[in-house]
Parts: structure tokens; C-alpha cells; sequence
């Protein structure tokens, strides 16, 4: 089973025995097209004798030679140091995990050129991203005393290999609010619900006015953080909150620039609380066959979209076109009404 970037699923594959490239079983996208050669090949040794190239494989059932066991130990061995150092909740599931993706790395000889502990952590920081777990990739390399890039290069070279570039677990934008609880404790030393609850209305404002988007979570998680603890009584300057969400001073006062200029951050943090209670709310929707018309009074029977038969034919079609153009704009067009500059009939198109 392997991810299909097409069909958006975990799905069999096929491997055509002329070429050797993998395709999809389902659609049949070519998912790895690296041509592999299945036959024997010979060669020439230094004594001018030709001897088979390569290593003979043994099957699953001859079992694994100490070497391998002895590998994979030590990589297990690796993932549970790092685990409980970095004290990531979970337990034997996440090290079991972590586990698996760093033995399909031993087989597809991944460890060969690298350090047992950064291929350990980049297994260990897939397993995180596909439980959700509030762990960064600095937070690894912090623990390992190495820079970020080097684990992000091994990182994003063994999603290569496992053809994890098109899977959720890497495409998928991390949400912020994971981290909210662990960097409020971080700053705080203790768990402040209150603070946390104000940080995640924030980042849940952020979101939906779209600052998620191209950004780390870090940088958000630290405007957030910052304007919650100075709401609720708290006295720290900006270098602290860079300190704990590990950005710069530069990147964090940049996030907090952008949020002050939505229409969140011209509200007082009274108002914004009110806003953001008042959004959860869930607001109370007509029921199936309630007449909502103007003779909903006059005991009239429901024919379509909450009207009696007279009022629809009146102005139904008009509630049906609307219904149907408020569709088609929600995912494109209502997107590009927030920027009138992109649409086509806007001054700077129309100008020649």
C-alpha cells in the first residue's frame, strides 16, 4: 500500500515487470519512476573472472541476520531517548511508530552516510506530524545539538525515499493551536488555561483571515502568546516569547504588525473576547419543512426552501440562483472578492 497523490488514499500498487516503474492499482499515476533493472547482472572482477553483481536478499521467512536486528535495535533504542528526553506523550504506540518508518528507512538503505540519532529524529518527527503532537523540527535538533537544516535535509530526504512527498502528513499545514498549551506552559512554567483559551481565540482570528497561510506555526503561536499574557496581567517583553517559540525578535514583531493590521486588531481585547464567543455560538438553523414565508402563520404547507408553493414561485428561482452563486464562490471567487485588484474587471485590468 502506498499513497496516491490522485486518489488521496492509501492504495495497492503495481509494478510493471518491462520497466520497473510503480504506478497506482487504482488510477494508475506513476508513483515511482525510477527504472529499476530486476535481472542478474555480471561483472568482472580484479582476477578478470565475472562474478553476480550485488547481494543476494534473503526472503522474510529465512529471518533477519544479527546485523539487521542489531540495527534496528539501536535505532529503536535512539527514538526512545529521544522521546522521553523531549517527554512527548504517547507512549510504546508513537515509539512503535517511529519504529516502522525507520525500518522501511533499513530497508531502502536510508542509513547508510548518517547518523543513527537523525534518522532516528526525522522518523520520530513523522510519527509526530501523523498524530499531531506539538513538536517542532527544532525541538529535535535542539535535543540532538544540531542546526535545523541538517535534520530538515535528512527529514525531507527520507520523505523522498518513503514517497511521502504528496501525503497529508507532509502536505498538510501544521495547525498552531497544537502548540499553544506547550509554549504557554514553557513561558508561564505552569499550565494557564486562561491565557491558553486567549491565545487559541487569536490564532483561530489569524486563521481565518488567512496569516496561516506561507508562515511557520512558531511565529504565530508567539504573536498570539504574546498578546494574550500582556491581556491577562503578565509583564514579558518580546525577547522572552522568542526565546520559548524559538523565532527572532525580527520575525515575531512582523506577525504581530500583520494581525494589527485585520479587523481583529483594532478591537480591544474585551471586544475581540465577545467576537470570538459569539462566533462559537452555533446560531439556531430552521428545521426540515419549516415554512418561513410570510404565510407561515396561515397554517400554508412547505414546498421548497422553507416557502409555501406561492411565495417560490414568486421569488424561489431568485433563492435557488443565490443558493447556487454562494457555492460557486466559496472556495474561488469569494477569495478573490477580499482583493478587488485581482478580478478581472478591476481598474488595473481595465486600464490599457
Amino acid at each position: 500500500m502506498v499513497f496516491c497523490g490522485h486518489c488521496q488514499d492509501d492504495c495497492p500498487y503495481v509494478k510493471d515487470p518491462d520497466n520497473g516503474i510503480i504506478c497506482c492499482g487504482i488510477c494508475g499515476k506513476v508513483l515511482d519512476p525510477n527504472i529499476y533493472d530486476d535481472g542478474p547482472s555480471f561483472v568482472k572482477d580484479s582476477s578478470g573472472q565475472s562474478r553476480l553483481r550485488g547481494s543476494i536478499i534473503k526472503a522474510i521467512e529465512d529471518g533477519c541476520s544479527i546485523s539487521r536486528e542489531r540495527t534496528e535495535a539501536k535505532g529503536r533504542d535512539e527514538i526512545w531517548q529521544i522521546v522521553h528526553g523531549l517527554h512527548v506523550s504517547g507512549g510504546d504506540d508513537i515509539i512503535c511508530t517511529a519504529h516502522n518508518f525507520y525500518k522501511l528507512a533499513l530497508d531502502n538503505s536510508f542509513t547508510k552516510g548518517r547518523q543513527t540519532s537523525h534518522v532516528a529524529a526525522a522518523c520520530l518527527y513523522i510519527a509526530c506530524r501523523r498524530g499531531e503532537k506539538p513538536y517542532l523540527l527544532i525541538d529535535f535538533s535542539d535535543y540532538l545539538h544540531i542546526s535545523v537544516y541538517v535534520l530538515g535535509a535528512v527529514f525531507l530526504q527520507l520523505c523522498q525515499v518513503l514517497l511521502l512527498g504528496e501525503h497529508p502528513i507532509v502536505q498538510k499545514l501544521v495547525d498552531p493551536s497544537l502548540f499553544i498549551h506547550r509554549f504557554t506552559e514553557r513561558l508561564l512554567g505552569k499550565r494557564n488555561n486562561a491565557v491558553s483559551d486567549t491565545a487559541l481565540c487569536i490564532v483561530a482570528s489569524m486563521k481565518r483571515d488567512w496569516m496561516q497561510t506561507g508562515r511557520k506555526p512558531s511565529g504565530l503561536c508567539g504573536a498570539a502568546l504574546y498578546i494574550a499574557a500582556l491581556s491577562h496581567g503578565y509583564d514579558y517583553t518580546k525577547a522572552d516569547i522568542a526565546a520559548v517559540v524559538h523565532v527572532c525578535e525580527a520575525t515575531l514583531f512582523k506577525r504581530l504588525i500583520e494581525f494589527e493590521s485585520t479587523d481583529s486588531g483594532s478591537l480591544t481585547i474585551e471586544d475581540f473576547l465577545a467576537k470570538a464567543y459569539e462566533e462559537t455560538v452555533p446560531k439556531c438553523s430552521a428545521k426540515y419543512g419549516e415554512v418561513l414565508c410570510e404565510h407561515k402563520d396561515k397554517g400554508a404547507e412547505h414546498f421548497s426552501h422553507g416557502l409555501c408553493e406561492e411565495c417560490y414561485d414568486n421569488v424561489g428561482w431568485r433563492v435557488v440562483l443565490t443558493l447556487q452563486l454562494s457555492s460557486k464562490l466559496k472556495n474561488t471567487d469569494r477569495m478573490l472578492l477580499k482583493d478587488p485588484r485581482k478580478l478581472p474587471w478591476s481598474r488595473k485590468h481595465c486600464v490599457s
